[in-house]
């Protein structure tokens, strides 16, 4: 019994101490403008008065408003001074933003006048919204996850670190398509062994892992190899003008990188499953042992290939919604604008199915000698 209030002090004691920690550093955040170089005002006062109303192409109206700001800088040679700020914005806020008093601004050629200074507004600061985020996710980590939160929490910086490297390196002129194999070697590496240990079911899941991205890249290449040459005019940051071969490049290493995570877990999850029935039952059968991986695989599939095109497409909705709303007809927006997020979505998908057998053959080429035999 007094062991088990030790435990219960302690954990208060930890998630206490996690959180007051958070708060902190969120505070700091939102009142880091001395470490910006660009002034940065805090709306004080904020009156909206009505502009006008205007109908779009498509017959829609819009109210449109003006701001008058009251803003105290918050830093630089003037900072504490009051400034003067004006801002339109449309009803529909899907061009500008409307802000409120306590809302912190990024402002521009400020001046000062016979009525005080004058600014326009560039930007709104943001990065205590991140910060909010982030220190959320790493609280939730170590609460909820403890040891094996930490060393998830440890897992993504290292991950963070050498995705930066990987890109200072192609900035510096190295083929980014090697890279992003070197990198999911890295990355799949770092994964499993950080988080799940060393042990023969992580080198298993890790052999799984590589061979279905190895497979998927290999088929993505051969079908951009002998189909018609895509458009690449839409592929987001793609550098104009461009060599096809350069984007061929690209989209391959997105390819490539974006199924490693979702591949990762599934091989994880067969191998961990199969290794499993072998520990507790050396004389299984093979007939056995495929049909429980089988069955096993057809839970997890359809949520994970699920969550494939949720990750992809999700971000597309507000351009859907806007070019509809445009008379834009919804296959051309697939065709054109979201083509790339599809394809990554269907090789992601054929990339988890595929892991399946890969895995199955890992665990079958390790462990085969003690299938079916007592």
């Amino acid at each position: 019994m007094h062991n088990r209030f030790q435990i219960k002090k302690f954990t208060i004691i930890k998630v206490s101490a996690i959180i007051l920690t958070s708060l902190l550093l969120f505070f700091l955040v939102c009142n880091d403008y001395s470490l910006y170089d660009s002034t940065i005002v805090k709306a004080t006062v904020v009156h909206d008065t009505y502009l006008e109303n205007k109908s779009s192409v498509s017959g829609n109206t819009e109210n449109y408003y003006k701001q008058h700001i009251k803003a105290v800088i918050k830093n630089g040679p003037y900072k504490g001074q009051l400034v003067t700020l004006q801002n339109t914005y449309a009803e529909s806020l899907v061009y500008d933003d409307k802000y409120s008093a306590g809302t912190s601004l990024f402002v521009e050629n400020l001046t000062k006048g016979d009525h005080g200074f004058t600014a326009n507004i560039s930007g709104v600061k943001r990065d205590y919204h991140v910060a909010a985020v982030v220190l959320t996710l790493i609280d939730l980590l170590i609460i909820v996850g403890g040891t094996q939160g930490f060393f998830t929490l440890l897992c993504l910086v290292i991950n963070i670190i050498l995705f930066y490297g990987m890109l200072l390196l192609n900035y510096k002129g190295m083929n980014i398509l090697l890279l992003s194999m070197v990198m999911s070697v890295l990355f799949s590496s770092i994964i499993l062994f950080l988080i799940h240990g060393r042990s023969t079911n992580t080198f298993i899941a890790l052999c799984a892992t590589l061979a279905s991205i190895a497979f998927v890249t290999v088929l993505a290449y051969f079908v951009m190899r002998f189909t018609p040459d895509i458009d690449y005019e839409f592929l987001e940051y793609l550098i104009h003008p461009y060599e096809r071969s350069d984007a061929d490049l690209l989209f391959l290493s997105e390819i490539l990188m974006g199924c490693v995570g979702a591949i990762i877990d599934i091989a994880v999850t067969i191998t961990s499953c199969a290794s499993e029935l072998l520990r507790k039952n050396s004389c299984i059968s093979r007939k056995a042992l495929l049909s429980s991986c089988r069955e096993l695989s057809e839970d997890i599939t359809g949520t994970m290939i699920n969550m494939i095109f949720f990750t992809n497409v999700s971000a597309c909705i507000p351009l859907f919604i806007l070019s509809m709303q445009n008379q834009i007809k919804f296959m051309t927006v697939i065709r054109y604008n979201v083509f790339f997020e599809v394809a990554r979505f269907l090789t992601g998908s054929i990339g988890i199915v595929a892991a399946i057998p890969f895995s199955i053959l890992a665990v079958y080429l390790l462990h085969g000698r003690r299938i079916g035999k007592c």
